[in-house]
């Protein structure tokens, strides 16, 4: 195994390199960064999947309960995307002590957000209520929303670690952290959401949220141990340890971090939003459709993190051609991750589209909501492949800084295109949860398209570090 002093040097290699050799870097940093991704997701998953057994009623207020959050938590994530950036561009330019100055930043508005997000979960059940949702549902879902957002801090900061050891070449240790979290995950779910061996009553959403936000804290502990651990092993070289011994270390990043950050995090935020969106109004078409539109956008979700994950290495890939200062490298990285990830992407679309009843078995659901939620992830094969291509465009963007764009991109496409469909067929048509999804459909083709004479444009002109 290469040591982490040689997987740094190896996503600093400098002058061009042929379109192969993208796709083979690209594939080797992506592929641990799409699990420890997958990962992260599995939890939700697991929790709609558990939650669902406990019936539909639950699996509706689940749904309803962490929508807001998701938003939060993306915007919190594409914020801290900027960590990877910052980190690979100062590898690029061969200034890697700087790396450690990039983390301090990072944790620090990890932590600043989680604050921030936790106190506005508090406000859940007001914000139910004003969004017109069943009374019903109301207060089950306002307490998954706050035992949620309890989890946040552990889930941020765990990202904002895990980001780092990616953009510094060791991308298998968050991998190995979050599969470990989500086989604990499964088995307490069953005890605390589904009262397995009869030690406590069964909590529902409730006790499937929960147990999950306690084992993000335990991925951050794991994985910030690891990496100090790491580092100091090695001499600091990274400059880790002597950053977070400084009290003004990483205040420069700080600003350079704000400055990406916000756009992307904006751009993560209106498209989980207009997602979250889509969550109300399955609420106001039914029970069987909202929990039938959250089985399937937990499939979504978790598929779309095989894009997060390549967009992840394009971005560092990016970041690291822009640092040399490298255009056709800038062009090769960021298009091989896109052909990638749509080519992934693939065999996952045609399950959705042609098995969705098996699909739909495993969130335990019955009746006429067993029925709506494979007509649900039908619709949703067709999403799956451009959903992953934009994804992974995303990034390519990202690393090489070219921001404020993308986020009135992913704006327009889903806020005048995708949530306004998705309301006239779901809603005005009839069509229920699968026309939401035919909405969101909209808003993934008309990002991807923008999105990808966006990057043509950019990767043409001469490229200089943030």
């Amino acid at each position: 195994m290469a040591s982490p002093m040689a997987a740094t040097a190896l996503f600093a290699h400098p002058g061009a390199r042929p379109l192969g050799w993208h796709v083979r870097r690209t594939l080797q940093l992506a592929a641990p960064i799409v699990v420890s991704r997958a990962a992260v997701l599995v939890m939700t998953v697991v929790d709609s999947a558990m939650t669902g057994w406990a019936g539909a009623g639950e699996l509706a207020a689940l749904g309803l309960g962490i929508a807001p959050q998701l938003t939060l938590m993306m915007i919190a994530i594409g914020f801290l995307q900027a960590t990877p950036i910052l980190t690979a561009q100062a590898i690029g330019a061969g200034e890697e002590r700087q790396a450690g100055a990039v983390l301090r930043a990072g944790l620090g508005h990890a932590l600043a957000l989680s604050i921030v997000f936790v106190a506005a979960s508090l406000a859940g059940e007001w914000f139910f209520r004003l969004t017109g949702q069943p009374e019903s549902l109301v207060r089950d879902a306002a307490a998954v929303t706050l035992a949620f957002a309890l989890g946040l801090p552990g889930m941020l900061l765990f990202v904002a670690c895990n980001m780092f050891l990616e953009a510094t070449g060791r991308p298998k240790t968050g991998m190995w952290v979050m599969i470990a979290a989500a086989a604990i995950d499964l088995p307490l779910n069953g005890v605390f959401a589904l009262g397995w061996g009869g030690f406590v009553e069964p909590a529902g959403a409730i006790g499937a949220v929960a147990t999950s936000s306690v084992m993000r804290f335990a991925a951050f502990l794991a994985t910030f141990a690891i990496l100090l651990g790491w580092e100091k092993r090695l001499g600091d070289p990274r400059g880790v340890i002597a950053a977070l011994r400084g009290w003004n270390a990483g205040q420069g990043f700080g600003r350079r971090m704000r400055a990406i950050g916000i756009p992307m995090g904006l751009a993560q935020g209106v498209e989980s939003a207009a997602f979250s969106a889509m969550v109300f109004l399955g609420g106001l078409i039914s029970t069987e459709a909202l929990a039938a539109h959250q089985a399937t956008m937990s499939l979504l979700s978790l598929i779309y993190m095989n894009a997060v994950g390549i967009g992840g290495a394009a971005a560092i890939r990016v970041g690291n051609a822009v640092g040399r200062g490298s255009t056709e490298d800038v062009r090769l990285a960021g298009w091989s991750g896109v052909v990638l990830a749509g080519l992934t992407a693939l065999p996952f679309a045609l399950l959705l589209r042609f098995a969705p009843d098996s699909v739909a078995d495993i969130f335990g659901l019955t009746g006429p909501a067993l029925t709506v939620a494979s007509a649900t992830i039908a619709a949703a094969g067709a999403v799956v492949v451009l959903d992953a291509m934009m994804g992974a465009n995303l990034g390519a963007l990202r690393g090489a800084g070219d921001v404020w764009t993308s986020f009135a991109i992913q704006s327009g496409a889903f806020w005048l295109a995708a949530v306004p469909l998705a309301a006239f067929l779901g809603v005005r048509l009839g069509l229920g949860a699968p026309g939401l999804i035919y909405g969101i459909l909209s808003g993934v083709t008309i990002s991807f398209a923008l999105l990808a004479l966006r990057f043509r444009a950019v990767s043409r002109r001469a490229v200089s570090r943030i």
